[in-house]
């Protein structure tokens, strides 16, 4: 309760120490002010750096001579690269020869210079050609100029080299591609004209299945006439043997029939005769008149051919003299001589010969079709009458044949018949012998009649057979042409709809990326807030450590304990780093930095600054200079070792081992999810670390303020004796002598001055030890450095750590050695004076000045 009274107390009164102080407000504003404009400088500086590198020069320097291939044809891949970056602004391409790009690379006007080389494309291309000789592009790159601008210009050059691969892998894709459509469509033709010739195959070979069966069906009708025949010969044979024995008795009447047969033959042939002539005349007048048709229609057809071809050419010339008057009146026109009032007539009159020209134009077309029309009807005319005269042909002779065949076989029959006539007498006697004739001729046409049985059955399988081909051929037929409708053909389809443009794109850049932040961060700025901001807050308790005393004095107060002082002023400095704190976040939200909760960040940067003073405070209250010095150590290796600017993973093995340990790794992290995104718990577990190590710094700085007080009055001491380094006025408890010392001399001061001749004897030994333990450390370290390169950063933390530890023993020793010289006045007290020292240790905090300045004054 009195912790909290006092330490009130204290902080009202420096707050009323303040405000009577009018020009330390001035001092007070920039404390809280400069350190937010650190983080406000830098956010702005790097809002959006790699938004300007169009402004990082780059030469390029194309000295490629291009290369011939058969798949791709020429190419030239530097010339077509060149043409590709003046249209690219990611960089500021710089397109010189060899030598400027090389003056221009040494005096830093540009940062790097890419070259492509004569051969590069005739390289490129030989991989096509067996000849796997990898091209290079020859990429320089100026270090010294800066230490950013190399690595943009070396992912310029890897996009670079990236950009050529596509564009050579684009080109070769395309000419692939064309070569594939080109031979597709040759195999297409080649199906297209098979397939012709097939079906025209297949059509004629139907044609001639079609007509031989029909050629068969005749066969077949006829063999069904004969077969009729012999059944009615057959009965004809019957009824002869039957009739036989009364062919006796009418040998008489045969005469009689005989003679009137003959009479029949000839009334026949006389018929047939007068049939005959009579058809054939009636034909040669049809095919005469035909003909004469055919040759008015042709002989008018041509008449009219001839009208057409005199108009075309009338119409020509009419159409040639119109362009020509046109062109003569248009070069009238356009004579600077003629008047405005005289072309007007003109362009009218052009105009006219125009309209007048184009109708020319319309009829001269359909004359042409007239004409052509006409000339296919001649010819359609001309083809039928010569079908027609053929037909009359294939008739007259067919008729030519039959008469030519009555007229040879009547005279015969009538020889046949009279010769029977004649001889019938004798059939009469041969008559019997004759009867066994007609039974040997019955039984020869039942063969007759079987094997045209047998005949006809096998011209039926036959026709069968040529049916079923026929269904094959047209199937093969149907299959021919149903192969343009497969899905093979549908794939040579396919390939020979390839598009070569979209192949050579899609083979130039198969894959695409499809980018998707999960927490986005709207600017490179907003990404780098969480850095520049902490770093304002660690630099602002900083510098109230520097400007404002942390050690506390006794005005207004009887006594104070080092737990109320301790807390007293870390109030005030804790108003001030939150005042800090909502200056630097609220400025930083003003600038426009992306944040997803602007309240939380803000008191996220409160809580910061709290976690922040309490560990400079206390290295500050504890070691005094020592500890503001250890407080820069820190944040020098905070800042690349909490993942400020690079992924931890990137660091080397000394500082990924020290990354949980530093208050930046957690106040970093805290800010960046108030930026991007929460997730889960990371936000409340960064924080727990960081009150964590408020809680235990602020514990420890307390111990420390009072188990390093008479370090920090013999370390101030000494400063003042510099009269240059300001030096801090040291509240101590007691009068600043150690409490083993006192008692021990008044135990007995004899034993006690001899110890402190003991002590100073081990401090030069310690002195000398620590010196060559230290040097001896740094060289060893220095030789493991170069015999293990991979090593050196990991080594160099090392060394920084070994360094650290040899000045905090040198230190020490200092402080030994300023102790056993404070001891050594204890010799020279009275026993009434140490037991007064003694006393004075329950009397609280109080002012060491005079006990520095009486020493300081005996020293002198």
């Amino acid at each position: 309760m009195f912790l909290v009274r006092y330490a009130w107390q204290i902080f009202t009164r420096d707050i009323a120490r303040l405000g009577r102080t009018k020009k330390a407000w001035i001092i007070l504003i920039g404390v809280v002010i400069t350190p937010a404009l650190y983080s406000w400088v830098n956010i702005a500086a790097f809002w959006d750096p790699y938004g300007a590198t169009e402004n990082i020069k780059v030469a390029v320097v194309n000295e490629d001579k291009g290369g011939f291939s058969d798949v791709t044809g020429r190419i030239d891949v530097g010339k077509q690269v060149t043409e590709q970056l003046r249209e690219n602004h990611q960089l500021g391409w710089q397109f010189l020869d060899a030598e400027a790009a090389e003056r221009s690379l040494e005096r830093g006007d540009t940062y790097a210079t890419i070259t492509i080389p004569s051969d590069f494309s005739s390289e490129l291309l030989g991989a096509l050609n067996g000849q796997y000789t990898q091209p290079a592009l020859e990429y320089r790159v100026n270090e010294k100029a800066s230490a950013i601008a190399p690595k943009i210009t070396d992912t310029a050059a890897s996009s670079l080299d990236k950009q050529i691969t596509s564009a050579f892998k684009e080109q070769v894709a395309e000419a692939a591609a064309s070569n594939v459509r080109d031979e597709g469509n040759k195999f297409q033709n080649k199906i297209q004209q098979s397939r012709q010739r097939s079906e025209g195959a297949f059509d004629k070979a139907a044609n001639n299945i079609e007509s031989a069966r029909s050629d068969l069906q005749r066969v077949g009708d006829k063999l069904g006439t004969a077969q009729s025949s012999m059944s009615g010969a057959k009965q004809t044979l019957s009824d002869v043997e039957q009739a036989m024995a009364d062919a006796q008795a009418a040998l008489g009447d045969v005469q009689g029939i005989i003679s009137d047969a003959q009479g029949n033959v000839t009334g026949y042939t006389d018929s047939l005769t007068s049939a005959f002539v009579e058809g054939a005349t009636g034909l040669a007048e049809g095919t005469s008149r035909a003909q004469e048709s055919v040759a008015d229609i042709t002989a008018r057809l041509d008449q009219a051919n001839s009208r057409f071809n005199s108009a075309t050419q009338q119409t020509n010339d009419a159409i040639s003299a119109g362009d020509k008057s046109i062109k003569q009146l248009r070069g009238i026109v356009n004579s600077p001589a003629i008047s405005p009032s005289v072309a007007g007539p003109l362009n009218d009159a052009i105009s006219t010969l125009e309209d007048g020209n184009a109708a020319n134009k319309q009829l001269l077309g359909n004359l042409q079709a007239l004409s052509n029309d006409s000339n296919e009807t001649a010819k359609s005319i001309k083809s039928t009458a010569d079908a027609v005269n053929q037909a009359a042909q294939d008739t007259k002779q067919t008729s030519q044949a039959l008469s030519d065949a009555v007229d040879k076989s009547v005279p015969e029959l009538n020889r046949a018949m009279s010769n029977l006539s004649s001889k019938v007498g004798g059939f009469s006697a041969t008559l019997e012998t004759q009867k066994a004739t007609m039974k040997e001729a019955q039984r020869l046409v039942d063969g007759v009649a079987k094997q045209l049985g047998a005949t006809q059955d096998a011209v039926r399988s036959f026709d069968s057979d040529l049916a079923s081909l026929e269904k094959g051929v047209e199937g093969a037929r149907d299959d021919v042409r149903a192969i343009t409708a497969t899905s093979r053909t549908k794939e040579l389809q396919t390939i020979t709809g390839l598009n070569s443009e979209e192949i050579g794109n899609f083979f130039a850049d198969p894959v695409e990326v499809k980018s998707e932040p999960v927490y986005p961060v709207g600017s490179y700025g907003s990404a780098m807030v969480a850095l520049f901001t902490n770093l304002s807050l660690w630099i602002g308790a900083f510098v109230l450590m520097v400007i404002i005393r942390v050690e506390v004095d006794l005005e207004g107060f009887k006594r104070l304990t080092v737990g109320q002082a301790y807390l007293g002023r870390f109030m005030l400095m804790a108003l001030l780093v939150l005042v800090q704190a909502v200056i630097v976040t609220v400025g930083d939200l003003a600038i426009g930095v992306q944040t997803v909760s602007p309240v939380g960040f803000v008191a996220t940067g409160m809580l910061i600054s709290l976690a922040y003073l309490s560990i400079i405070y206390a290295l500050s209250t504890a070691l005094g200079h020592v500890g503001r010095g250890l407080a820069v150590v820190l944040v020098t290796v905070q800042i690349p070792g909490a993942s400020g600017l690079y992924p931890i993973e990137l660091m080397p093995t000394f500082f990924r081992a020290i990354y949980p340990l530093l208050p930046f790794s957690y106040g970093i992290d805290a800010m960046r999810e108030t930026i991007g995104g929460f997730y889960g718990l990371h936000y409340w577990k960064f924080m727990a670390v960081l009150a964590l190590m408020f809680v235990t710094s602020f514990i420890l700085g307390l111990i420390g303020r009072r188990s390093f007080a008479h370090f920090n009055l013999l370390f101030n001491r000494e400063l003042a004796k510099t009269d240059l380094i300001a030096a801090e006025n040291v509240q101590i408890v007691g009068d600043g002598y150690r409490f083993a010392d006192v008692i021990k001399a008044l135990q007995g001061k004899e034993e006690f001055a001899a110890d402190l001749e003991k002590r100073q004897h081990d401090y030069l030994h310690w002195i000398r030890s620590a010196a060559v333990v230290g040097f001896v450390g740094m060289v060893v370290l220095g030789i493991i450095a170069a015999l293990v390169p991979s090593q050196k950063p990991f080594l160099l933390g090392i060394w920084t750590l070994w360094c650290l530890v040899i000045l905090a023993i040198a230190v020490t020793l200092e402080y030994l050695r300023q102790s056993l010289a404070q001891s050594a006045e204890l010799v020279d007290l009275d026993e009434e004076e140490l037991q007064h020292s003694v006393a004075a240790r329950g009397e609280g905090v109080h002012s060491a000045t005079s006990a520095a300045s009486v020493s300081v004054e005996e020293e002198e």
